[in-house]
């Protein structure tokens, strides 16, 4: 029973940061974002996105390790500089993913 307990708490905890780490950005900035800030921010879902991604692909056992995974993602990464679009990014990655698993 304490182990849930515990959950719950953590969860609630959780919930809490996430609600007043936004609420202050939105009450700081309710009138509108400056055009600089705006365009700074497009670039941080990518970068996020880059930041969790590259290391898994690149070095999934602290060493780096070129191999499929790595195909596949200079796939995506092409697919994405090429195409701009999140579908056809997601799908090369992965077709060259599933094709490499059936021939290697």
């Amino acid at each position: 029973m304490a182990g849930t307990v515990d959950k719950i708490l953590i969860f609630l905890g959780m919930a809490l940061v996430t609600f007043f780490t936004r609420y202050t950005m939105i009450a700081l900035f309710g009138h509108g974002l400056s055009p600089r800030l705006q365009r700074w921010l497009n670039y941080v879902p990518a970068a996020v996105l880059s930041a969790l991604i590259v290391p898994a692909a690149l070095a999934p056992q602290g060493k780096i390790q070129l191999g499929l995974p790595v195909a596949a993602l200079v796939a995506g990464t092409l697919a994405a500089y090429k195409t701009r679009n999140v579908f056809w990014t997601i799908l090369a990655g992965l077709v060259v993913f599933w094709l490499g698993k059936l021939i290697f």
